[in-house]
């Protein structure tokens, strides 16, 4: 449940503006480059947690 919530980060997670900032992206290459890693993110723990049912 918690994996899903990481593929729609908005600009008001905190993780986002560190992000942006530590990397000295505008806030809209920061919300693209951040959107890409948090779906990443949220599929691979996805991912692995329908797996870890399986076995």
């Amino acid at each position: 449940m918690g994996f899903g919530a990481l593929g729609l980060s908005h600009v008001n997670d905190g993780g986002f503006w560190i992000f942006t900032t530590c990397t000295g992206l505008s806030v809209q290459d920061g919300l693209r480059a951040w959107t890409v890693l948090t779906t990443v993110r949220g599929s691979a723990g996805f991912l692995l947690t329908a797996l870890g049912l399986l076995a």
